[in-house]
């Protein structure tokens, strides 16, 4: 699933929002379903669901999984800055970030540190092994990092209250 992509805004109407909020009840629906739950016609509702796609709007439609029944109890948010490096090795370095299973959320910044991370883990260790690779993608590129383990999670944010 794709993250954020920043192109022209799209314009959410009545039906728009009725059909996407049927969707955060259960992404699941059927067309027909969200046409009798919305009272928009189906046609329309495919339709609008369609275009809502190739709009950007809707991105895909994912379970969301809850990582402490998989064994990950755990949540840090790994904070990372890197030395002056070439964007050819910034990149490189994304990538990997990007493809580690453990990292849940990645989002690059403009200010003290480079990149927020969120990690998903078993236990102090694991934690300490994943950050320990995600250091050696390439050696001697991050200058510094902080760690802070989530202690609560007062929201959970999916998104729904902003249509």
């Amino acid at each position: 699933m794709p993250g954020i992509e920043y192109r022209k805004p799209y314009k959410l109407d009545k039906k728009d929002k009725q059909i996407i909020r049927a969707l955060f009840e259960d992404g699941r629906l059927s067309i027909a379903e969200i046409s009798k739950k919305t009272q928009i016609r189906r046609d329309s509702v495919a339709y609008r669901l369609k275009k809502l796609q190739k709009e950007g709007v809707l991105t895909g439609f994912v379970p969301v999984l809850n990582p402490p029944s998989i064994g990950l109890p755990n949540i840090s948010i790994l904070l990372l800055r890197l030395k002056s490096t070439t964007e050819e090795e910034k990149q490189k370095f994304l990538k990997k970030l990007v493809a580690n299973r453990y990292a849940v959320h990645i989002f690059g910044l403009i200010g003290k540190f480079d990149f927020y991370v969120s990690l998903v883990y078993k236990n102090t260790n694991h934690l300490n092994e994943i950050i320990k690779d995600i250091r050696g993608f390439i050696p001697n590129l991050i200058e510094d990092f902080d760690v802070y383990q989530v202690a609560d999670e007062p929201k959970f944010e999916q998104m729904k209250d902003l249509v």
